[in-house]
């Protein structure tokens, strides 16, 4: 991934009160229990966008918790543990709390390691595609967030659909798409990218990463 992330943590006294939230409506991690190098972290649109270097790199999206700033930070290690759809830290901080994502990113590594939908199923087709209805609520010269309706984004295993956040890159084609609130959602068995939005004339921009909103105003 070519997008720049600063190696620092900004003041997250504002976010004292938010307790982790975890992904639900899916079935078990596919990873087992590993020690992780922190090898990237930043507050990007509220969240806590973290890089755990390994085989294969991980990008989370964490809530701004107590938990989860105790333990992520640059260059630390931490123990990543299987529980959930996509697992958790068990470092815990100072009262013993976890940190658990709210978002995930490597989009194509959860599609190849967690459980296909059926390819070949009465409602299935060649290249799935859904209609997504999205807003812009946050960007930088790397990526913008869009919050909206993402159906296809259940088969990585978010439970509700309905209101997500998807991160796509900052490029003229992205931008060129947000412009009108909806596209094409479009998903890809193998290959990347493992969701894409397509656009007109032909293109694509494709997903970085889907994540639960933060708590607030939509």
């Amino acid at each position: 991934m070519s997008r720049p992330i600063r190696r620092t943590l900004a003041p997250l006294a504002a976010a004292a009160t938010l307790a982790c939230t975890s992904i639900s409506g899916a079935p078990a991690n596919p990873f087992v229990a590993e020690t992780r190098f922190v090898s990237a972290v930043s507050e990007r649109a509220g969240y806590l966008d973290v890089e755990l270097s390994g085989k294969p790199d991980l990008r989370f999206l964490f809530p701004p918790s107590p938990a989860c700033a105790a333990v992520l930070k640059p260059e630390a290690m931490v123990e990543y543990s299987s529980r959930g759809r996509y697992g958790e830290l068990n470092n815990p901080d100072p009262k013993g709390n976890a940190c658990i994502p709210m978002g995930v990113g490597n989009l194509e590594v959860w599609r190849d390691k967690g459980p296909r939908p059926n390819r070949f199923g009465a409602t299935a087709t060649p290249i799935p595609r859904r209609p997504a209805r999205f807003k812009e609520i946050w960007r930088d010269d790397a990526e913008i967030f869009l919050r909206g309706r993402w159906l296809l984004a259940s088969w990585v295993g978010f439970g509700q659909t309905a209101d997500l956040v998807a991160v796509v890159p900052n490029t003229p084609t992205c931008r060129r798409l947000i412009s009108d609130g909806q596209a094409t959602l479009e998903y890809r068995y193998v290959d990347p990218p493992a969701y894409a939005l397509m656009v007109k004339p032909p293109g694509s921009c494709p997903i970085h990463a889907f994540a639960i909103p933060l708590p607030g105003p939509s």
